[in-house]
């Protein structure tokens, strides 16, 4: 069987998870607060995604690989002293419909540098290991005292619309 990861929010309402444009009518305060992760970066919400049609908050967004493989990482490379507790849904991957799903890639800063392909035509046994840009890029910031975003470059599964998690697992790290 193949998963895919989300966090679980802080602030979950419901057993669904919604994009972000979504929340602004049914959700408003959880919108404003999770529309300030974008604070710095107000370009991607205009970001348009290929395939299916929407801007980039119109999906919601998924790990194709387990997330303790990341933090795993950034402990080996001294920059966390600890994996955190975090806590991840596991939904399966066959609960998507393929219509309204595409897999995001990139590889180094800038739009020219991502691809974004059909569910239908990527391999996933090709996407569980951690891509050779995350780990130089967390390689770079060693010593820096930089704290990394944890998925830069770690392609990611965006999916247009709702989805229902109520059947799916929660994994703590």
């Amino acid at each position: 069987m193949t998963y895919i990861y989300h966090a679980v929010p802080e602030r979950m309402e419901g057993d669904t998870l919604i994009p972000l444009n979504q929340m602004r009518t049914s959700h408003p305060g959880l919108y404003a607060q999770y529309l300030q992760k974008y604070k710095g970066r107000e370009e991607l919400l205009q970001r348009k995604v290929p395939l299916i049609g929407c801007l980039w908050n119109d999906v919601v967004q998924f790990l194709p690989l387990h997330p303790s493989k990341i933090f795993q990482l950034q402990q080996k490379l001294g920059l966390i002293d600890k994996i955190p507790p975090y806590k991840y849904f596991q939904i399966e991957l066959a609960s998507l419909d393929p219509k309204k799903t595409v897999v995001y890639f990139k590889n180094a800063p800038g739009e020219e540098n991502a691809l974004v392909k059909g569910l239908q035509s990527v391999d996933f046994a090709q996407l569980q290991e951690i891509p050779s840009a995350t780990i130089n890029y967390f390689t770079s910031l060693i010593d820096t005292g930089e704290l990394p975003f944890n998925y830069q470059f770690v392609p990611h599964v965006l999916y247009k619309g709702a989805v229902d998690i109520s059947k799916s697992s929660v994994i703590t790290l």
